[in-house]
């Protein structure tokens, strides 16, 4: 409780959540489903086009104590991300060398973050693992943590730092897959409309930068407007309707997040036949793609991620050599190849993103394991 206590003098508005990883009640205990794992750290943690070096320390005994600093927590993305960090720190292969998970989420307060940084620091932490609210601002808290001796680790919401190792997808590529798709379906020409995700995130701005780049070589395609989804499916739904009301002519759709809020919206505005999207691998939106209500392309950013930078933050705990900056492939799905019960699931929730499974990461959790952990927020 002392870990728990310090945290909550910060004095501001935060989810905390602090867990034995090897003590939990049996009946709230997500059970991973696959005992045997292809865990192979060459292949996962593969060096970006832009590692500028390798990382080692000293290996330090286990188990370990991991504080994960979130900032957003309002989509279902972030929700499920903290579901795949509790999940995965109990299975049967990593539980032996995590001792406390300390996890914090604080929202769009770019200070309430680095506090509880600083914290987890105070707290004498070995890994710190950051999703943060943009990329600028955590160099000096980033620098107090590795002086320490902290491994620090950036995923999804990366940090500049050049302290921090990072694992990440390459998010410019992500933006301009899903929009040369789209370009494509539509024959080079026509009105789209651009649903963001968290402004000020270094994934919103590369994604946009991708799309833009992408779009800017068809003279005849039109982005009408840039709405502020979010990544989130009701969101979304509300600002794309709110534009829909207008009655534009819309001949495709790219969405960061929050797709299947989207094809609501649309449904909802009495379009028969949607036109093609380029959008995120939300099981609806998957489904969608495979059972020919939609034609597009899905490209996903799994919240697995979380698992693959904790993963990388035991390994250099461990005394393993990385590639600071780390590269993950993008999972893309078209209309023409989805598969039901691969890549979408036709019995779970609209917004569950389907990317679940990184056996070369040792990240192989089943989607029960994933939802029968609870996060509130």
């Amino acid at each position: 409780m002392k870990r728990l206590l310090m945290l909550f003098v910060l004095g501001i508005a935060v989810l905390v959540v602090v867990l034995p990883a090897v003590a939990q009640d049996t009946a709230a205990t997500p059970e991973a489903t696959e005992t045997s794992v292809a865990y192979d750290p060459a292949t996962c943690f593969k060096a970006a086009t832009n590692n500028d070096r390798m990382v080692k320390m000293d290996a330090k005994t286990e188990p370990y104590t991991i504080g994960i600093s979130n900032s957003y927590i309002g989509n279902a993305w972030r929700t499920q991300m903290l579901q795949m960090a509790q999940a995965f720190a109990h299975t049967p292969e990593i539980a032996p060398k995590i001792k406390d998970l300390v996890v914090v989420s604080t929202g769009d307060d770019v200070e309430a973050q680095i506090a509880a940084i600083d914290n987890m620091i105070s707290l004498g932490v070995d890994a710190i693992v950051i999703n943060a609210i943009n990329p600028t601002s955590f160099d000096a808290v980033v620098k107090r943590a590795t002086d320490a001796g902290i491994v620090v680790v950036s995923f999804d919401g990366i940090v500049n730092s050049p302290d921090s190792m990072v694992v990440n997808e390459d998010q410019v590529q992500f933006g301009a897959d899903m929009a040369q798709d789209l370009a494509t379906r539509m024959a080079g020409k026509g009105n789209v409309i651009m649903v963001n995700g968290v402004p000020g995130t270094s994934v919103d701005s590369d994604r946009v930068a991708g799309a833009k780049g992408v779009f800017a070589k068809y003279p005849e395609i039109k982005i009408t407007a840039e709405l502020e989804g979010r990544w989130d499916s009701g969101t979304a739904q509300t600002v794309v309707s709110d534009f829909l009301a207008t009655q534009p002519k819309v001949d495709g759709v790219w969405v960061q997040g929050g797709t299947p809020g989207v094809m609501q919206a649309f449904k909802a505005a009495g379009y028969d036949k949607l036109p093609p999207m380029a959008g995120e691998a939300e099981n609806a939106f998957r489904n969608a793609l495979g059972s020919g209500d939609i034609q597009g392309i899905s490209v996903g950013q799994t919240p697995g991620m979380i698992a693959v930078a904790m993963q990388a933050a035991l390994e250099v705990l461990q005394g393993r050599e990385l590639p600071r900056v780390i590269s993950m492939p993008l999972p893309e799905v078209t209309s023409e190849n989805a598969k039901a019960g691969v890549d979408y699931f036709p019995d779970l929730p609209a917004d569950f993103f389907t990317g679940i499974k990184i056996p070369a990461c040792g990240v192989n959790l089943d989607p029960d394991a994933i939802l029968a952990v609870k996060v509130d927020g």
